[in-house]
């Protein structure tokens, strides 16, 4: 019965029917399998309101019309029950957005921050750094390039967590723009980049989507409707970004552990030199005092022998002395 399940709720969660789950299928996965823990049965089909907005088919709009606003998330104690979809209402009794529903009023166009020359270059680059071609760069991909700026780790995060609009870890295209252009004022400028993103500096495609009112309980993370995905969602770029941030960090401890490697190995091979001069010294030395030694006892001979020679000399006198006498 466990296996039954556990294959309901895979054939559940993968929406897409590629045979593997991606992260928004991955929570939903997970919501079905904590219901099926609370000994409520796996649906048969997967309800509206559990389907991640990413899976949802996009409706047509029309001009005049109003958008379809997703659920609410539902309260706490009532996510064990199946949400009914036929039961949300976006409109109240008097045809207007509820104030629970509002979005936002859209906001005029306006210009981006990125020029259109320098969009084009960082495109290019973007090209050659999507290795894997998925549209998205991670932050693997795109290291050497930000590394390259010489600007510090912690400053370059604060960009990437600026340029990842959505906090799902990886760039696309425009996003990628927008972090090269943050840099590049950085660098050649001296301009930091802001806490928050101006309205001209949010990529044009990140502007179509609605904004969410500040009142609503779900944060930054991609709203689905459901209290839980949401929380998840939160969870795991949150995570992604503490992962970003360690990874950071590690980096730049063992660019440190290097660089004071390489100091304790250079001061290693001084030390090895001198104790090389040294012993050299040590040998020229005992060389000299070798030769010291054998001059002394070289000098010590001619004494004797000049003492010999006087000696004869003072005999040699003493017999001719002798003679004229």
């Amino acid at each position: 019965r466990a296996t039954k399940t556990s294959l309901d709720v895979w054939d559940l969660s993968d929406i897409d029917k590629d045979g593997h789950l991606d992260k928004d299928e991955f929570a939903v996965a997970m919501h079905l399998v904590y219901r099926a823990l609370e000994k409520e049965p796996v649906p048969s089909l997967l309800p509206p309101s559990l389907i991640p907005p990413s899976k949802r088919k996009k409706t047509p709009v029309f001009p005049g019309a109003v958008p379809v606003l997703p659920a609410s998330p539902p309260p706490k104690d009532s996510l064990r029950s199946t949400p009914s979809h036929g039961s949300v209402n976006s409109l109240n009794s008097t045809g207007s957005l509820s104030p629970k529903h509002s979005i936002k009023q859209a906001q005029p166009s306006v210009n981006w921050v990125v020029p259109m020359s320098e969009k084009l270059r960082y495109d290019d680059i973007f090209l050659k750094t999507d290795t894997d071609m998925d549209g998205f760069v991670s932050g693997q991909e795109v290291k050497d390039i930000f590394m390259h700026s010489g600007l510090s780790q912690n400053l370059l995060a604060h960009i990437w967590a600026l340029a990842d609009t959505r906090q799902i870890g990886k760039l696309s295209k425009d996003q990628f723009a927008l972090a090269m252009y943050l840099i590049q004022q950085k660098v050649s400028k001296g301009i930091d980049p802001p806490q928050v993103l101006s309205p001209d500096m949010i990529p044009p495609t990140e502007r179509t989507t609605p904004i969410q009112d500040s009142s609503s309980s779900v944060g930054s993370g991609e709203f689905t409707g459901v209290k839980e995905l949401d929380d998840i969602s939160q969870e795991i770029a949150q995570l992604q970004r503490e992962k970003y941030s360690l990874e950071q960090d590690i980096r730049e401890k063992e660019d440190s552990i290097r660089q004071k490697t390489n100091e304790v190995q250079e001061l290693q091979n001084d030390l090895d030199r001198e104790t090389s001069n040294l012993q050299e010294l040590e040998a020229q030395k005992q060389d000299a005092q070798d030769r010291l030694d054998e001059m002394d006892q070289q000098k010590a001979k001619l004494k004797d022998m000049l003492n010999d020679v006087r000696q004869k000399c003072q005999e040699e006198t003493q017999v001719v002395s002798a003679c004229l006498s």
